[in-house]
């Protein structure tokens, strides 16, 4: 009797294991969306398309550098104007223009190479909203793509060299202040 207790819970058990087990699919590593649906995040390809419409809306929102660095910025402010380069700083990774706006006694950069900083740029066009994202982690990523189309479209075809200096540079951007300096993010920018 005990041996048929024990063959009977034996198989009952069996019996329950088995109907756990299940078909598992094993999904290859980047590519989770064909399986759900969901496809990833694709930062430079999202900029890339808003490009075109990020730098009109700066453009057609933009200020009088001259009268606007003055006054207060935000985190953010559309500006557009000419100054005179001072030199171009490689000192830091953070390379950028340093020039003189008439009407504006402070220090103003124009960021021009190596590493971008600030989200300046994603904060002051209205095209994207951080609601169309699913996260603060593709919101940042944007922001980074948006600050490499920078780099990609306004300032690597200058071939920006040190020769700049006491040259006039022409410029649209987003302005920003902060450590007792105003920071431009460009969108537009010659230089004669």
């Amino acid at each position: 009797m005990k041996k048929k207790l024990v063959l009977i819970i034996t198989a009952c058990m069996m019996a329950m294991s088995m109907t756990a087990c299940g078909i598992v699919t094993v999904v290859p590593i980047g590519q989770e969306g064909s399986f759900t649906g969901q496809e990833a995040f694709d930062s430079s390809a999202q900029s890339s398309d808003d490009w075109t419409a990020v730098v009109d809306e700066i453009k057609g929102n933009a200020a009088d550098a001259a009268g606007t660095l003055g006054g207060d910025l935000g985190d953010g402010t559309a500006v557009s104007g000419t100054a005179k380069i001072v030199e171009f700083n490689t000192d830091t990774p953070k390379y950028y223009l340093l020039v003189e706006v008439d009407g504006f006694d402070g220090e103003v950069q124009i960021q021009a190479g190596g590493v971008y900083s600030g989200t300046a740029l994603r904060d002051t066009q209205t095209l994207r909203v951080f609601q169309d994202f699913t996260n603060q982690t593709e919101w940042s990523q944007y922001a980074k793509a948006l600050n490499q189309e920078v780099d990609a479209q306004v300032v690597a075809p200058l071939s920006i060299d040190e020769s700049v200096a006491g040259k006039t540079v022409t410029f649209t951007g987003v302005a920003a202040s902060g450590g007792g300096k105003i920071v431009i993010t460009p969108v537009e920018m010659t230089i004669e």
